[in-house]
């Protein structure tokens, strides 16, 4: 009947196309972007760029992670209950505000270390402060994008987060043509804000995002909740983006730093093609995740057709990525980067794993499965820390990618393995 709500399929097709429209705007403009850094900074200046950034993801993702999957998770599952959720939403500011504080404040001390740590300079006080800016500014645009999504206004979050990338673009690629390096920090940072700025606007403007249920009281009890995330996603967020710290510290100390930069170049493009299938299946697979929550026949059904969707379309771009390598190469860099190439075969590889692996650690959170999660958090990024170690001085930059396929395929048959109940039982759905 025409007032019946849209099948599983129908819901995902839809969160398919409808990210896969974000990820491309994002793909499009993450080409210019590492074409600007290409061409006006060197690999060398695309490796201190992509540090910036990943400090801001570290900090972001250890401060927000579980702020950001409650949201989405708790607000789906209460669709129904208005009280519930604005108690939700306000204990979650709080937190979020509290934590972006705390962390601000943190590396304020500490900046004299990390400048000189992760951008071998001390004088680079001013960098490490403006990430912790752009932290707090990322905390709570990743809070406003959270409850869209626990909304199912998934339009909005996409009109949201195209508006943010194309805007963030057109501010940084004057800055860093006309201030190199500097004015691409600061341009990032300034990306950053105007992300919140828009994610704020389409809030407004969906209707089903009030400031109000932010003004409710919080409470102690749903605060408990939200932090029950943490254990799990503090692992994920912090030793993930330390990982890849790590990863191109140890290619600059064994090889070089151009040599780095090959290797980030390479890493940087297996981001932006993929981001178009986690783009889809985050606005999509939480959500639904939190409405079976207490179906576990379906909740068993659903996470083996996503399993299959994201492994099929993530094998399908990395095949076409791997036969267009040098057409590729050549349009997105420059001539300085005419080694990725070759590191290319190796990282689609691990691609493939990776995101297979990615699928399943939705459900390892979803149903806080926290010891299997957190010891997954664990070892795989020491399997690829340690394997970038006694790889790279044998085989060069290629050790690294090699690095990073044994990585997958050790996330992967760990997360099958605790996974095994539910994708072979479903009364085991909800079994911790």
């Amino acid at each position: 009947m025409s007032g019946a709500p849209p099948s599983v399929a129908v819901r995902l097709r839809a969160a398919f196309g409808l990210g896969s429209s974000q990820a491309l705007v994002r793909l499009a403009c993450s080409f210019v972007s590492i074409k600007l850094t290409a061409v006006y900074l060197g690999p060398a200046g695309l490796a201190l760029i992509a540090q910036f950034n990943n400090l801001v993801t570290l900090g972001q993702g250890m401060l927000g992670a579980g702020v950001n999957t409650a949201m989405v998770r708790l607000t789906a599952e209460y669709a129904d209950q208005p009280l519930r959720r604005a108690t939700l939403w306000a204990t979650c500011l709080r937190l979020s505000l509290g934590l972006g504080a705390a962390g601000l404040l943190l590396l304020l001390l500490l900046a004299p270390l990390l400048a000189h740590r992760l951008f071998a300079d001390a004088t680079q006080l001013w960098t490490v402060w403006l990430a912790g800016a752009a932290i707090v500014v990322s905390l709570l645009n990743s809070l406003l994008l959270g409850a869209l999504n626990g909304r199912r206004e998934i339009a909005a979050m996409v009109k949201a987060n195209v508006a943010a990338t194309v805007l963030g673009l057109l501010v940084f690629a004057p800055a860093c043509m006309r201030w190199g390096t500097t004015g691409g920090i600061v341009g990032s940072l300034l990306s950053y804000c105007l992300s919140l700025a828009t994610t704020a606007y389409w809030c407004r403007l969906s209707g089903s995002v009030e400031a109000a249920d932010f003004r409710a009281a919080p409470s102690a009890s749903v605060a408990r909740q939200v932090l029950h995330y943490y254990p799990m996603l503090i692992a994920h967020a912090t030793l993930t983006p330390l990982s890849v710290i790590l990863v191109r510290d140890a290619v600059i100390s064994t090889l070089s730093l151009d040599a780095a930069g090959l290797w980030q170049g390479a890493w940087r493009l297996s981001e932006v093609y993929t981001t178009i299938i986690t783009t889809s299946v985050s606005l999509y697979f939480m959500p639904r995740l939190g409405e079976l929550a207490n179906q576990p026949a379906a909740l068993r059904r659903e996470v083996w057709r996503t399993l299959g969707a994201v492994s099929g379309v993530t094998a399908a771009m990395a095949l076409g990525i791997y036969l267009l390598r040098d057409l590729v190469v050549k349009l997105v860099f420059s001539s300085a980067f005419d080694g990725v190439q070759l590191l290319m075969p190796v990282q689609l590889l691990g691609d493939v794993l990776k995101m297979a692996a990615w699928t399943l650690g939705f459900v390892l959170v979803a149903t806080l499965r926290s010891r299997w999660y957190m010891a997954i958090e664990i070892v795989v990024p020491a399997v690829l820390v340690a394997g970038v170690h006694l790889l790279t001085p044998r085989m060069g930059a290629v050790g690294a990618m090699w690095a990073y396929v044994l990585a997958g395929l050790v996330q992967l048959l760990m997360a099958a393995t605790a996974l095994r109940t539910l994708l072979c039982d479903p009364s085991a759905g909800r079994r911790a």
